[in-house]
């Protein structure tokens, strides 16, 4: 191996075995338990536990282009504040 050089392993962002099998794993189950409308049932009935699970799923910081502040479009700032 040449000095400085990575010559081997994942390329960067791609899943190792573990973790793709895992989350086809869950694919699996989520579409044989009904799928979205499943989801959807489930997330009527506890919408608490819903957007506690989907507030997880939502970047915690958004950028734009090579990391600038993201520019607004239509001329609307929305501003999300954590509570005090």
């Amino acid at each position: 191996m040449a000095k400085g050089k990575n010559t081997g392993g994942r390329k960067p962002g791609s899943l190792n075995k573990t973790t793709k099998a895992f989350k086809e794993a869950v694919l699996d189950a989520f579409n044989q338990i009904g799928g979205t409308e499943a989801l959807v049932l489930w997330g009527m009935e506890n919408q608490t536990e819903f957007y506690k699970i989907a507030s997880r799923l939502i970047p915690h910081e958004v950028t734009g282009p090579e990391g600038a502040p993201m520019a607004p479009a239509g001329g609307y700032v929305f501003v999300i504040k954590a509570r005090e």
